[in-house]
């Protein structure tokens, strides 16, 4: 889709405007809940584990731990989606429901917490487009400058540490640190800190409890099955890595990323959607992730809903739609090393 340049200078304007546009009525069955396909949804990603790892249990091979990581690693990708709607509180209507099912059926077996996702998440919604915004190393080409950082960005490496402690109590504390201008010369200030990183300690055991419950259980199943332990490394803890930290760290660069620079001209065209093939929606974008511009605008539509608000949105000037990942991807590479630019063609 061909770009088409918006007169508002701020997101918050631009999606205000959109909001307003939507009928009542719409916006009502946009966010009516189907808990029938929550449930449906997160007992099919966790049967495609399960049978990837009866099946490598069966025919330990090569090639069969092969597929077992990758189905396990997909599956594992759409579990984690869902978790991304219930950090909003729509994957089911009932709070502690919403969050039980995500802590003990998604984020735990992860390793990941709930609570400090949400946290992180939320502020991402809300700063959007703005040097506030928790992710923005994320989104920003000027981090990105030349093919090489690209590529390392591709490789997760260079983003991994930063996204591990953004989402835990530590990173929240070095952010108020920095905030604050935090001086170790201070003794009262430094007693402070000192009592921050226990509370943040505390914080962070009571959030991974899942955690902490969950891998032992997962550990003896893999026994149980008569796989060797390292297979628990193999086709549990990897694929995490591979199949669903460093594809989120793409899509999420890509559901956000605009070919201009410096970042503050990108600030208003930051509301993208692609609308890719089956293949590349299983490995970037599951349960409808791809769908990104409307999620941004409407954050409490659950992910089933969201090609219904596509069909209302798709033909505003103020939405980017892409029809592929990988080819927008290509364009980045093409688009470096950074120099200022003025709109492209293709954001």
């Amino acid at each position: 889709m061909l770009e088409k340049p918006i007169e508002s200078s701020e997101l918050a304007t631009v999606q205000q405007a959109i909001r307003k546009s939507v009928p009542k009525s719409e916006l009502e069955q946009w966010t009516t809940p189907q808990v029938s396909r929550v449930y449906r949804d997160l007992t099919l990603d966790w049967t495609g584990i399960l049978l990837a790892l009866f099946a490598v249990a069966k025919i330990q091979t090569w090639w069969m731990y092969g597929l077992a990581f990758l189905l396990v690693g997909f599956s594992q990708y759409a579990l984690f989606i869902l978790g991304h709607d219930a950090l909003h509180g729509s994957l089911h209507p009932n709070r502690v429901i919403n969050d039980s099912l995500s802590k003990w059926f998604i984020h735990g077996p992860m390793f990941m917490g709930l609570e400090d996702g949400r946290r992180n998440h939320l502020e991402h919604h809300r700063y959007l487009g703005t040097e506030a915004d928790p992710d923005r190393y994320l989104h920003s080409l000027e981090n990105k400058g030349t093919r090489f950082k690209f590529l390392l960005f591709c490789t997760g490496l260079a983003t991994f540490g930063k996204t591990v402690l953004k989402v835990t109590p530590f990173g929240k504390l070095l952010n108020q640190k920095s905030e604050r201008g935090v001086s170790t010369n201070n003794l009262e200030l430094a007693k402070k800190s000192k009592t921050s990183v226990v509370a943040a300690l505390a914080a962070y055991c009571k959030q991974r409890l899942p955690v902490i419950v969950m891998q032992p259980l997962l550990i003896m199943f893999f026994v149980l099955l008569g796989l060797p332990l390292w297979s628990y490394l193999l086709l549990w803890v990897a694929p995490i890595y591979f199949c669903v930290f460093l594809p989120d760290e793409i899509r999420a660069f890509c559901d956000h990323a605009v070919l201009l620079a410096p970042d503050k001209l990108a600030a208003p065209y930051r509301l993208v959607t692609f609308r890719s093939s089956w293949l590349e929606a299983i490995i970037f974008s599951p349960h409808n992730m791809n769908y990104h511009a409307e999620h941004h605008l409407w954050p409490t539509i659950p992910y089933y809903h969201l090609p219904k608000a596509h069909q209302f949105v798709n033909r505003r000037a103020e939405v980017t739609v892409r029809r592929s990942y990988l080819l927008f991807l290509f364009k980045v590479l093409n688009f470096l090393p950074l120099k200022s630019h003025s709109l492209a063609k293709s954001r």
